[in-house]
Formats: C-alpha cells, sequence, structure tokens
C-alpha cells in the first residue's frame, strides 16, 4: 500500500506518512519512559541480565521495584480508568520477575554443583598429598 501511495503522489505522502509515523513513535517513547513504572521494568530488566554475572548480588533492586510496583499498583487500582498501557507496564515488569526467577534456579543449582566438585577435587588432592 505505502508503495502504491508513493507512486500516486510522487513520493510525497510516503515521506510525509513516514515523517508522522517516526514522530508517533517519539511521543510514544516519551510516554512509556515517563510512565511510573518505566523505573521498575528497567530495574527488572538489568535484574535478568545480571543474573549470570558474578556481582549479582551486588545489584539487586527486586525488592525496591517489587516496592514501587506495589506503591503504584494500589494507586492505580484506586483510579477505575487504567490503561492499556499501566496494564501492559504492570504485566511486563512480572514477567521479567517470574524470568529472573527461572534463570537464577538452575544457575543457583550449577554454581552448587560447581562448588561441591570443587571440594572433592580439593579433598582428593589433599589426600594424595603427603
Amino acid at each position: 500500500m505505502e508503495a502504491r501511495q508513493l507512486g500516486e503522489n510522487g513520493g510525497r505522502k510516503g515521506v510525509e506518512g513516514s515523517d508522522a509515523e517516526k514522530e508517533n513513535e517519539e511521543v510514544l517513547k516519551k510516554i512509556i519512559a515517563s510512565h511510573p513504572l518505566y523505573e521498575v521494568l528497567i530495574e527488572s530488566h538489568i535484574n535478568c541480565l545480571k543474573v549470570g554475572l558474578s556481582g549479582a548480588g551486588e545489584f539487586d533492586a527486586t525488592s525496591a521495584a517489587w516496592k514501587k510496583l506495589v506503591d503504584s499498583k494500589s494507586k492505580a487500582t484506586s483510579s477505575p480508568n487504567t490503561s492499556e498501557l499501566d496494564h501492559f507496564m504492570e504485566a511486563y515488569c512480572m514477567a521479567l520477575s517470574k524470568l529472573k526467577e527461572a534463570i537464577e534456579e538452575p544457575t543457583k543449582e550449577t554454581n552448587a554443583f560447581i562448588r561441591a566438585t570443587y571440594l572433592q577435587l580439593k579433598e582428593l588432592n589433599e589426600l594424595s598429598d603427603p
């Protein structure tokens, strides 16, 4: 359809439509970035990325993120007109939190296995050395 618009209007309408589309995208980005749960969403995303890193324990915004989520949820539920964006942001934050938990469990099990294996190897090495 866009190609047909370009052909019919000598390319002008397609370019104008593209500019309007970009402008709408920028407005949407600003709305999302100014949403009260945006910071929680970013923190949750970072927590998911840091699960496998050695310093993951140093940065854990989960409790603070959930506190913000609960606070904003209680404010949002008092208003009868919650937007689709509110529902999306809340669901996305919860999904990221569940993903983090799902990623953490095998990582914890793997680390425990590696530690146990290392200790067994260390004990074997100490027994074999006089």
